[in-house]
């Protein structure tokens, strides 16, 4: 079996000292003599050993990790003479030596069984001692090496070899399963989302590996799932099962890859460690993953799949809360996540990924005006981008809030520096397909968010973003269309439901749009931007007295919490009371919470021949 040689030489001091523990610290400078290397190194080096050894993790038959110290040749180890071994090569037999010949080998004296190495525990051998598994052999060839090394793995080989012969092309689309928290204990909840979540994002770096959003694996969050109908339903190769369970500071997790093709297991890991070590355990989960799709990566991939954010594992676990409460969508699930984020900043004022959570959290809080939001946001992403400038995330939203102050340069900068780091971050497409509809480049937007489609085809949300984008772009059929594919594969999203009634406004399909705005209102309800244009709906069809209603009824929420100044905008221009309409666009314009879609917003149509409207556009830097 071809090794690289850091691999072999780990092979070699393990073997040398069968029987005995080498620390994790000695494997490192025995190794790695002139250089630092980080723990991450040995222990994929390790991992690679154990594959190649053809071992899972229910049966450690050559290799015993010894928790937070080291690894111990566990296997019987023989040495072969020079002689022997040189005539074993003659006879060309050297590939195919069977369990039967080495013990007649044994018997016949070419081989010398040791059963206890004299080395001392913990001591790194020269290159003079006789203890080798492969004695010094004068003269000797890189074949005798190569006869000798099949010899000592001959049975676990040959049979990886044989097997592996058939399975060695690489698996490129995967699916990560949410991790199945048994703890019994909700409160455990963020650890098993979390972990999930992160090993997604890590893999998802990976180029020509194709990843399912953690959003759309979260759908089999609490399910029995089998993995082949996974496969069959997110269109994948293979998919990853977990199950946690944490007691306490001890944290199990086992792992299971599944080649869904015929459901054969890639590989299977069981990880008990403490809860201190969980940002190991992420890594070495990444790691063993795309080993066991046999992922060919190069040096740069494997140092970013290695990288870590953070050294401290509570600011990782408060990171991991923080996102957790984030996605949960409510105020009070924002209030946590930022006392989240901010404990893991504490923590670790150097945790870049902490600054962005916070940051999102702040444009997300729906408590919080636009203005208010962006001047919380932005400094905290000029801090993660000061920390690591390479956070494809970081750059996406500072193009945002760049859009929201009408620096359109600058955002389109730091979207394309966003796209460079990450081209497959759906997240990243998204945002820039917005981008480009708000200045008025309808086609771009629209190729844009097929790109989405394109990562991601089976994405109801993708699917969605086209439909969004040929809203915005007057392709309303195309439009139609599409938010009704993105229904059909997920009915309870308010956002298709209002998004159709939109498009239905602009078809003079005025009972139709009521209809889906009052299933989104159901869903969700009285969120703002949805019941500003719903307002206008009724006023536009006829309906004034409904649209008056709902006009004062959003007046007595903005006395409870933010509402963007653009949705009175929005009604009063259903209501053809543009002087009422132009105040609220202008407080809208001081505040800069919006309308950065000023040139797309179809409700705002009525508004366009007014000169008043011109002026404004052109203060906000968008050309008519």
């Amino acid at each position: 079996m071809p090794l690289t040689p850091k691999v072999y030489e780990v092979l070699q001091l393990l073997v040398q000292n069968s029987g005995h523990m080498l620390g994790k610290d000695e494997l490192l400078k025995a190794v790695w003599p002139d250089s630092f290397v980080e723990e991450g190194n040995l222990t994929r080096n390790i991992s690679t050993l154990r594959a190649a050894l053809g071992e899972n993790s229910n049966d450690h038959r050559y290799i015993e990790t010894v928790p937070k110290r080291g690894y111990r040749f566990i296997a019987g180890v023989r040495e072969f003479q020079a002689e022997s071994a040189e005539s074993l090569l003659a006879d060309g037999s050297s590939a195919r030596i069977t369990t039967e010949e080495t013990e007649v080998l044994s018997s016949q004296g070419a081989i010398e069984t040791i059963h206890e190495p004299t080395l001392r525990a913990g001591e790194v051998p020269n290159s003079g001692s006789r203890d080798y598994i492969f004695s010094k052999i004068k003269n000797h060839t890189w074949s005798t090496l190569l006869c000798l090394a099949t010899l000592a793995i001959a049975v676990a080989a040959l049979t990886y070899y044989s097997y592996f012969a058939n399975r060695g092309e690489a698996i490129d689309s995967v699916a990560v399963m949410p991790f199945a928290n048994v703890s019994g204990d909700p409160a455990t909840e963020y650890l098993s989302d979390g972990l999930s979540d992160d090993v997604i994002s890590s893999l998802a770096q990976l180029p020509n590996l194709k990843v399912i959003a953690f959003s759309r694996v979260l759908r089999y969050k609490g399910k029995q799932t089998d993995p082949q109908a996974v496969g069959r339903e997110l269109d994948v190769r293979a998919v990853l099962m977990s199950r946690l369970v944490q007691r306490g500071d001890d944290l199990a997790i086992s792992t299971e890859l599944v080649d869904v093709r015929d459901n054969h297991v890639l590989w299977r890991q069981q990880y008990n460690r403490k809860l201190a070590d969980i940002l190991s355990v992420k890594m070495e989960i990444a790691q063993h993953i795309s080993e066991g799709l046999r992922l060919r990566l190069g040096g740069d991939e494997k140092n970013q799949l290695a990288k870590r954010y953070t050294e401290n594992p509570e600011a990782f676990q408060a990171y991991l809360q923080g996102r957790f409460f984030l996605e949960s969508g409510t105020n009070a699930g924002h209030q946590k996540a930022i006392e989240y984020f901010e404990q893991a900043i504490k923590k670790d004022p150097a945790y870049a990924p902490a600054y962005i959570g916070l940051a999102r959290d702040y444009r997300d809080y729906l408590s919080l005006s636009s203005k208010d939001a962006r001047e919380k946001a932005k400094p905290l992403l000029l801090k993660a981008l000061e920390i690591d400038d390479t956070l494809a995330e970081a750059h996406a939203m500072l193009g945002a809030i760049r859009q929201d102050e009408d620096d359109w340069p600058a955002a389109e900068k730091e979207f394309e520096r966003a796209m460079d780091l990450n081209p497959r971050a759906w997240g990243v497409h998204s945002l820039y397909a917005k981008y480009l509809a708000a200045i008025g480049r309808n086609d771009e937007a629209v190729a844009e968010a097929k790109r989405m489609l394109e990562i991601d085809p089976l994405s109801a949300s993708a699917v969605g973003a086209v439909a969004l984008m040929s809203l915005q772009a007057r392709q309303y059929d195309q439009a139609i269309e599409f938010f009704r594919k993105a229904i059909d594969m997920q009915p309870n999203d308010p956002r298709f439901h209002n998004n159709l009634a939109r498009a239905f406004v602009q078809k003079g399909m005025y009972e139709e749009a009521i209809a889906e705005f009052q299933k989104a209102n159901t869903l969700d309800p009285k969120q703002p931007g949805r019941f500003a244009r719903f307002a206008y709906t009724y006023a536009v069809s006829g309906k004034r007295a409904q649209a008056q209603k709902m006009l004062e009824e959003l007046k007595e929420q903005a006395k409870q919490s933010h509402v963007a100044p653009v949705n009175f905008a929005i009604i009063y221009a259903g209501l053809s009371e543009k002087d009422r309409a132009f105040e609220w666009l202008e407080k809208a314009y001081e505040d800069r919470s919006g309308p950065p879609y000023i040139q797309i917003d179809i409700f705002l149509d009525s508004l366009r021949s007014d000169p008043r409207f011109a002026d404004l556009a052109r203060r906000k830097g968008l050309a008519l």
